[in-house]
């Protein structure tokens, strides 16, 4: 697990992109499977996977788009990966195991697992990461979804191992 610190201003756009995330969804009925006893308010869940995703960015030196759309058009951008052109970044927040989507198979992507560090979310804890299709092979079922699997930090590389499909790191 490496620490990352965000400067202020990476906070502060992370954090608007978060909030507008949140605005977005208004009015959004949860899946069926979320248990809502378990979460936390969405305004504070949209800005830390925002910064858990500018923090992976940052580490790879990869480009973070920030984006949003209302969501009568998500669907339509679902194959938009969070962090350059490969990367999905899960946030944890309780445990240290990520979901991983069967919808996100053979798509080539990395997954990155971060637990951004409460409660002002300046740092992110990179639990690390690993291909895709191989945490969706070593991953057990969540017990929520047919479509969903966890994987644990156990199985997870270091993320200052990580090096970019085309070589670079």
């Amino acid at each position: 697990m490496i620490l990352v610190e965000l400067e202020t201003w990476e906070y502060e756009w992370a954090s608007h992109v978060g909030a507008r995330r949140y605005i977005e969804n208004w009015g959004k009925k949860d899946a069926p499977y979320y248990d809502k006893k378990r979460m936390e308010d969405d305004r504070t869940a949209q800005v830390a996977a925002c910064v858990g995703e500018l923090a992976v960015a940052k580490i790879t030196n990869q480009y973070w788009s920030g984006h949003v759309w209302h969501q009568s058009v998500h669907k339509d951008y679902k194959h938009i990966p969070d962090v350059g052109n490969d990367i999905e970044v899960r946030r944890v927040r309780t445990s240290t195991s990520a979901a991983v989507r069967q919808r996100q198979l053979d798509k080539g992507l990395i997954l990155f697992v971060v637990k951004p560090v409460a409660p002002e979310f300046r740092a992110v804890e990179i639990l690390g990461w690993i291909d895709h299709d191989e945490a969706w092979e070593k991953g057990e079922p969540s017990g929520y979804s047919e479509d969903t699997r966890v994987i644990a930090e156990e199985h997870l590389h270091p993320a200052m191992n990580y090096t970019r499909g085309d070589g670079k790191t």
